[in-house]
This record gives C-alpha cells, sequence and structure tokens, in this order.
C-alpha cells in the first residue's frame, strides 16, 4: 500500500490563504471525497498538489519522497497525477497523440502498454484515435483527460470536478471508471460537485469550507441526514 501524506498545507494566491493548514492522508485503492461550496479552496489544493501552484508552507510526501516545491513532471513521475477542472486536452491534436504525448519519457514499451490500457478503459477513444481531441463531445474530452492521467500509470488521481457540465450518463460512465480504478489499486482523490455522487462513492470523506475541513470521516452521517451537510457546508 501507498501513501500520499499532505500535512500543515497552506496556499495564497492573489495576497489572500486560499487554503490553512490543511492536513490529510490518502491510500491506494481508496477513495476520498472532497466537497465543499464555490470558491471553498479545492480547485486550488488541487493544483498545488500537482506543482502547478506554489505552497505558502506544508509538506507532501508519497511514500516518503517529498514532493512540495517539486515541478509538475517529477510530481506525475514520482506516482501523482492531477485531472484539473475543465476537461483540459490538446485540441488540435488527435486522440492518440494527446495519449502519447501523456506518455513523454516513459520507455517506449511501456508507454504503448499504457495507453492500450487506456483504450481498454475507454473503448470510445479507441474508436476515434485519429479523430482532433477539439472536435469531440465534452463527455468524450473527459475521458481523454483521464485517460491521459492514467498514461502515467500513477499510484494516485486527482479528479478535479469530472462531471461538470456533463451529462448523466457521461458522469455514471466515470464514475464508474473511477470505483474500477480504485478497486485495482488506485488511490483517488474525488473532488466533485454532485455531492450525492462522491458521498456514495468516498470511503472517506472532507467537507472544505474558507480554505479549511470542517468535517473529515465517515460520509455516511453526510448521507443520512442533509441538516448535517448544510451545517458543515456554513461553517
Amino acid at each position: 500500500m501507498s501513501t500520499l501524506s499532505v500535512e500543515n498545507l497552506t496556499i495564497r494566491r492573489g495576497g489572500k490563504t486560499v487554503v490553512d493548514n490543511v492536513s490529510f492522508t490518502l491510500e491506494t485503492g481508496r477513495i476520498t471525497a472532497l466537497i465543499g461550496p464555490n470558491g471553498a479552496g479545492k480547485s486550488s489544493l488541487v493544483l498545488a498538489l500537482a506543482g502547478v501552484l506554489p505552497l505558502e508552507a506544508g509538506s507532501v510526501e508519497l511514500d516518503g519522497v517529498p514532493l512540495a516545491g517539486q515541478a509538475p513532471e517529477f510530481i506525475r513521475a514520482n506516482g501523482l497525477a492531477a485531472v484539473p477542472e475543465g476537461h483540459r486536452v490538446l485540441t488540435v491534436l488527435s486522440v492518440d497523440d494527446n495519449l502519447r504525448a501523456a506518455g513523454f519519457g516513459l520507455p517506449m514499451a511501456e508507454m504503448e502498454e499504457s495507453v492500450a490500457d487506456v483504450y481498454s478503459i475507454f473503448p470510445e477513444l479507441a474508436e476515434r484515435k485519429g479523430q482532433k481531441a477539439g472536435s469531440m463531445s465534452g463527455g468524450q474530452q473527459q475521458m481523454l483527460a483521464l485517460g491521459q492521467a492514467l498514461v502515467a500509470r500513477p499510484k494516485f488521481i486527482l479528479a478535479d470536478e469530472m462531471s461538470l457540465g456533463l451529462a448523466p450518463l457521461i458522469v455514471k460512465r466515470l464514475m464508474n471508471v473511477v470505483s474500477d480504478l480504485a478497486e485495482r489499486g488506485t488511490g483517488v482523490l474525488l473532488i466533485e460537485q454532485f455531492t450525492n455522487v462522491a458521498l456514495k462513492l468516498g470511503h472517506e470523506v472532507h467537507v472544505m469550507t474558507r480554505g479549511h475541513f470542517s468535517y473529515s470521516g465517515d460520509p455516511l452521517p453526510l448521507v443520512e441526514d442533509a441538516s448535517i451537510l448544510h451545517k458543515y457546508y456554513l461553517s
């Protein structure tokens, strides 16, 4: 089992503290849900863990390897891959070229195997290998964005608002993949606007408000009593 440990993480953007002294642990094979109102700091947390945003303070370690302050390429190579909000893909490149670009730096045989694995997970993408990514539907682009993260065979995936703007059937398809990934041993931090989806999938949940965790623990109490969830959203 691998562990991602985040201790006392603080992030500032535009002169404001957007994540304030947050600590948590992720384990492989488990889904940790992260929910909360817009502007709570969830996306900033993902970008900082992925090395895109600088940290004001705190530590991040994956199996004892320090990741805080490292370049995104180093973080990804050491087993942590992010799927940022907004299904970001290389729109002018084909589906196949997007996946191969994501596998840059891998040995050729490993990259070929990883791309084949993505196509087995998403046969919808296999049918569109030569199609420009920007010409696909939003749901297909989101599959590709997740596929790009999977090419690196990460130990942990940070999935930020994958369901945003997508039809319910596509959301269900993506969440089934997330569940399958966890069963296969990948650790997932799932940031999700649909709290019912997140609470159903998560083994544990953090509610984030105003840059801090107002609740951390078992999702069940929040499922059984919506007023409790509402209280933590306002904390």
